[in-house]
């Protein structure tokens, strides 16, 4: 479903990420582990063409949205859902509008269609309807959590990125997020990966892991082969 080769990303004079190679296959759950700083979500927002890249290849479902037409990388990229580290909500929109915000503002939708489908979504993370029109002030982090998942499943994305997403919350809420990224993506063949620090959380979710220091994937593996891995540096990061 994606395909990264020779992935090159600059930011202010540094070299962050060199040379990433990186495939994720149909129903896959992948799971980015590194330290703070070291570009796990530049690498994500360089495959949605938020950060540019200096060169490689990102190829969506087989079309390379480095060097595809507008029109035609657009189509690619919209298969692609996230959840973006500490939500990125809307204050200022309803709960159900922030929901439906890319099938109002991508798709064009009318809006009670698009309300309709927000509403089904919201269901699916277990947000009843009765919060719909509050604000994403009036939600605790956990709720505001399941209100970003479920806008990221609201395009019925092939593919859904998931920056840090139980960040700041506590287990028990933790643990309800990764059961909802779990059914999302394996009742719906959704291929998915997720950037974390929370052990927990990768134990749970993932099905391979893939480790990155200084711009580069120095390890890729199952969950399984974690607790047998010789590299000094992921056994280190394992068990700090």
């Amino acid at each position: 479903m994606l395909y990264i080769k020779g992935l090159q990303v600059h930011l202010n004079g540094r070299n962050v990420l060199d040379g990433i190679d990186l495939e994720l296959q149909k129903g896959e759950s992948l799971v980015i582990l590194g330290e703070s700083g070291v570009g796990k979500s530049v690498l994500l927002k360089s495959v949605l063409g938020i950060v540019p890249i200096v060169t490689g290849s990102i190829v969506i479902n087989g079309v390379d949205v480095v060097t595809a037409e507008e029109e035609e990388r657009a189509q690619a990229l919209s298969s692609i859902g996230m959840l973006f580290q500490g939500c990125a909500l809307f204050d200022s929109l309803p709960i159900w509008e922030n929901v439906a915000f890319g099938l109002i503002y991508g798709k064009h939708m009318d809006i009670s269609q698009a309300k309709e489908i927000a509403l089904a979504k919201m269901s699916l993370v277990n947000l009843d309807s009765s919060v719909a029109d509050l604000t994403t002030a009036s939600l605790s982090g956990g709720m505001q959590k399941r209100v970003a998942l479920a806008r990221a499943l609201a395009l019925d994305p092939q593919i859904i990125f998931f920056d840090e997403p139980t960040t700041g919350l506590d287990p028990i809420t933790s643990n309800v997020v990764n059961k909802l990224i779990n059914s999302s993506v394996k009742e719906r063949g959704i291929g998915a990966i997720t950037i974390t620090h929370d052990i927990n959380c990768l134990r749970q979710i993932a099905d391979s892991v893939a480790f990155l220091r200084r711009g580069k994937i120095i390890w890729r593996g199952t969950v399984c082969e974690l607790d047998s891995v010789q590299d000094d540096y992921v056994y280190r990061f394992m068990h700090a």
